[in-house]
């Protein structure tokens, strides 16, 4: 095994780590900020922070290929006959310290930043339909007031069939 070679890869791979640690962080803060403009009804905020959200997604993607192969090229440095690419945990522990504690801590923040991520993805999908649901409710409403249907029918929805004209006025 070439511990230049090692090193540099072991550098590159950390830091791979480092930037996907920090788009992370970026994208958490963009599901709090996407969170408060939903409540606020903030419809071209959250259009924007929707496409700013789809970057750093995209971000991540590339990085994380990218630390697949610099998982898989490290695997063959320390182990040549290996079949395949060894998990971030086993490749930290076949390597020494300092290297191995480095890559360990790395690993682990960055799996607590992707839980923090996916429960805060969870508060705003729950929020979007909740949203949702209001809305459709608005709708129905306004249905009904424009048809004159004042009851709901046998499939638990607003007939269509009725036919009356009425007018009214909705201000928001």
């Amino acid at each position: 095994m070439d511990n230049t070679s090692t090193q540099t890869q072991v550098t590159s791979l950390e830091q791979t780590l480092r930037q996907l640690l920090s788009l992370h962080s970026e994208l958490l803060e963009l599901l709090k900020r996407k969170r408060d403009v939903l409540r606020a009804s903030d419809t071209r905020a959250v259009i924007g922070l929707c496409t700013l959200e789809h970057e750093k997604i995209q971000k991540i993607a590339d990085l994380e290929k990218q630390r697949l192969n610099q998982v898989a090229d490290l695997t063959l440095l320390v182990d040549p006959q290996a079949k395949q690419p060894l998990s971030m945990s086993q490749l930290a522990d076949s390597l020494g310290e300092p290297a191995r504690g480095r890559l360990l801590v790395l690993r682990h923040q960055l799996l607590d930043r992707m839980k923090s991520v996916h429960e805060e993805t969870g508060i705003v999908r729950r929020a979007t339909e909740t949203l949702a649901k209001h809305m459709h409710g608005i709708v129905q409403t306004i249905g009904a007031l424009s048809s004159g249907a004042s009851t709901y029918g046998s499939r638990g929805a607003f007939p269509q069939s009725n036919a009356a004209v009425s007018t009214f006025s909705a201000t928001a």
